[in-house]
């Protein structure tokens, strides 16, 4: 199938879409922020006075979601949208945060120093590299984090086969349908059908498989290595420095 052209993030009628159908189109995404939440809650039960590192931060949804269990930490908030960063300031402010308009690599080969985060957190933007610029990204993630540091990321992953891509495709599709009956939408029943494929066939997303990533993180040297919880094709996972 012919892949399609990829989406612009600096986009404003995308980024409009993309925030007012998040909630729908990314199976459980409050549910896997409060994983996510969790696993840093557990690991620092004192959830105060850290570096936290936003990688892909979008409109700042994870970060703000920090704040709500703790505003004493200092965050760098990172995204190669000029426009979602706009919509993270718009949101957070800027008491305590970096903004920082700049790719992955770009980030990491300008602004590289061992042992510099407590906390690195990312959702739904690690896809967007292939599995040689995660297993690249995940050591230099590793460098960046203090002793004890924790790394928890929340994207979609790749099938292990075609057959188990149309089951996870097919509760993808069911689950959107469910959530907007929900929220009492029923003629928005069907309306969002088509993402699954639209997904597929995407340029910029480049998901790889489940196991891979974990096995990359321990290749990198994290320890601890994890899912938390998976719904169809999104995961949260991470890792940990000791």
């Amino acid at each position: 199938m012919k892949k399609e052209a990829t989406f612009k993030w600096d986009d404003k009628e995308f980024i409009e879409f993309y925030r007012n159908s998040a909630n729908v189109i990314m199976l459980e995404r409050q549910r896997c922020i409060e994983i996510l939440i969790q696993v840093l809650s557990l690991h620092f039960p004192n959830l105060t006075g850290l570096s936290i590192l936003d990688l892909g931060c979008g409109d700042g949804e994870i970060s703000s979601n920090i704040i709500k269990q703790s505003n004493s930490c200092n965050f760098t908030l990172l995204d190669a949208s000029e426009e979602m960063l706009s919509k993270a300031k718009e949101r957070l402010g800027n008491s305590s945060i970096v903004y920082t308009h700049m790719s992955f690599e770009d980030y990491f080969e300008k602004n590289s120093e061992d042992s510099k985060y407590d906390i690195v957190v990312s959702a739904n933007a690690i896809h967007h590299l292939d599995y040689i610029g995660k297993s690249e990204i995940f050591t230099q993630i590793y460098k960046e984090l203090k002793l004890g540091g924790a790394f928890v990321n929340i994207d979609p992953v790749e099938p292990p086969s075609s057959y188990s891509e149309k089951i996870q495709f097919g509760i993808w599709k069911n689950s959107m349908n469910e959530t907007i009956k929900k929220t009492g939408r029923n003629e928005e029943v069907g309306k969002y059908d088509h993402i699954p494929s639209k997904y597929k066939n995407n340029l910029e997303n480049k998901p790889s498989g489940l196991w891979d990533q974990l096995k990359a993180l321990e290749q990198s040297g994290f320890r601890d290595v994890d899912c938390f919880y998976k719904y169809s094709i999104f995961v949260v996972y991470g890792g940990f420095k000791f």
